[in-house]
């Protein structure tokens, strides 16, 4: 039951943010081509792409709640952390663009904007990510999810390039109010370059901690502590002979394999060694959740 409430608010908050993202995306495009700016429809772009990977998300979801089958004997799990590379990938790729255009736009002398239309969408565009960002980080922390971690952090960097975009237009009216009305045409691609640099710093966060998962790195940190520490117990206390493990994060499913060397006596009966499974998982279910266990026991160390 509570696998089930846990999919049902993954799926809401994603769909909560396909919504989004289709509303803020076609406002961000249309209002960036009306007025000429660039950093709005930077910003549009942005809206866009997270509505593309917000479905491959809401998709991810349902195929990673489903159980193995002759095409994927070992689950879908691994397509979370792939998608997450994807999404970590278009987004950092749709900086590089941004800043490179931007640059060019200095260089070219910038342009003009329509100003109080894009403080319109400015303004709303803001408090709409920020809103849609929050909910997102409450549910992701309920229910552990990471593929509405990664969304709400998407959500995260619009609301700060539109936040830097209404920052930079108040600028352009103070700028105006001044008399230093020539700067304002290189105000719209300065904001573009320095949207683009920061926000490239939470992709490059997202494909850093998932492409350990996609090429199987073992996880660090007390996951790796309390695994190591139960099956060193375990050992001393059932005597094995030796013993080497396998711990490996794939999204939310952790992969562990125990090689255990044990003595060729009639002591080590299938009843014992079905024991000691139990012993493992009761210890290790809390901090590993849903996780793929294999212990295997053998009397030759060829097999460790």
């Amino acid at each position: 039951m509570a696998t089930c409430r846990k999919i049902s608010k993954e799926r809401l908050a994603l769909k909560l943010s396909l919504v989004g993202t289709i509303l803020l995306a076609t406002m961000g495009i249309g209002y960036g081509l009306y007025v000429g700016s660039n950093a709005i429809l930077l910003d549009g772009m942005f809206s866009l792409l997270s509505m593309g990977m917000t479905g491959l998300s809401l998709y991810t979801a349902y195929l990673v709640t489903k159980p193995d089958d002759r095409q994927f004997q070992f689950g879908y799990a691994h397509i979370e952390p792939l998608i997450n590379v994807v999404n970590g990938l278009l987004i950092l790729v749709t900086c590089l663009w941004a800043f490179i255009g931007g640059v060019q736009s200095i260089v070219e002398g910038g342009h003009d904007i329509v100003l109080e239309h894009a403080l319109v969408y400015a303004v709303i565009s803001t408090v709409s990510c920020f809103a849609i960002y929050f909910t997102e980080t409450h549910i992701a922390k309920s229910i552990e999810s990471e593929l509405v971690r990664v969304d709400s952090q998407e959500w995260m960097i619009d609301g700060i390039l539109s936040a830097a975009l209404l920052v930079g237009f108040l600028v352009v009216m103070a700028l105006d109010s001044l008399g230093y009305s020539r700067w304002n045409a290189y105000v719209d691609p300065i904001l573009v370059s320095a949207l683009a640099i920061s926000a490239s710093v939470l992709p490059i966060r997202v494909l850093s901690r998932n492409l350990r998962e996609v090429l199987l790195v073992a996880p660090k940190g007390k996951v790796q502590d309390r695994v190591d520490g139960v099956i060193a117990a375990v050992s001393k206390q059932y005597e094995f002979d030796d013993y080497t493990h396998h711990l490996a994060k794939t999204g939310r499913q952790y992969d562990l394999e125990i090689n255990i060397l044990v003595d060729d006596s009639p002591h080590w009966t299938t009843q014992r060694q079905d024991a000691i499974r139990q012993v493992i998982w009761d210890k290790l279910k809390g901090e590993l959740g849903d996780t793929w266990l294999s212990v295997s026991f053998t009397t030759q160390t060829r097999w460790l």
